[in-house]
């Protein structure tokens, strides 16, 4: 006789000691009882060793869960172009990166420098440094140059202060114009449409301040 338990198992035994608990329906199975199994059960355990006790008491096997869709993998061919598009857009967004001063003097340009200020930095000297600077009675500021090693521009305040503006919105226009290009980047579907993304269309030209030395701004 084949008996399922709980804890055990299977156990194929002549007869149970009289002291285990038998039982006939799952509730007891549940409580810890020995279910003897029919002829049945015992021919479906048979064609079935790896069956569970209760789908052998039931006589029956548990469908497989149904394996969630998992689409395809993208084209190698199209994740490389995605990924060299996304590489032109962002070394594009770096190269707007930059405004120039032109240094005047006697109505002569004396120097042409390329400067960068990022978000943060913009952000600061506009609204807490140079009001700060100011208050503390200075009339100038520098501003570093791009390159290596960086020179020094001193700048008057008001000066700094009314350019700042303008290149926040210049530095709008870029990030809009990247974001939009990555954007477009993500959506297609196709070499072909990832192509004729121009990462250098429609950017802004560069500003380029004018700063006079005779006349202090």
């Amino acid at each position: 006789m084949i008996y399922i338990q709980k804890t055990i198992g299977f156990w194929d035994i002549d007869s149970l000691p009289e002291s285990y608990k038998v039982g006939t329906n799952i509730e007891q199975y549940e409580e810890g009882a020995y279910l003897a199994l029919s002829n049945e059960q015992a021919a479906f355990h048979e064609a079935h060793p790896d069956a569970s006790q209760l789908e052998v008491w039931n006589i029956e096997l548990t469908p497989e869960p149904e394996q969630p869709v998992v689409p395809d993998p993208e084209p190698d061919e199209l994740a490389i172009a995605r990924q060299a598009k996304l590489q032109e857009i962002a070394e594009q967004d770096e190269f707007s990166n930059k405004f120039f001063v032109s240094v005047k003097r006697g109505g002569a340009e004396i120097a042409n420098q390329e400067l960068w200020i990022d978000k943060d930095l913009r952000n600061s000297l506009y609204s807490i440094t140079l009001p700060a600077l100011q208050s503390d009675g200075e009339t100038t500021t520098k501003l570093w140059t791009t390159g290596t090693p960086p020179q020094s521009i001193d700048v008057p305040i008001v000066w700094a202060m009314e350019k700042l503006p303008l290149l926040e919105i210049y530095a709008k226009r870029t990030y809009d114009l990247r974001a939009s290009n990555e954007a477009a980047t993500y959506a297609a579907t196709t070499v072909d449409e990832i192509a004729q993304i121009d990462v250098k269309l429609n950017y802004p030209h560069f500003l380029t301040f004018e700063l006079n030395l005779d006349l202090g701004v």
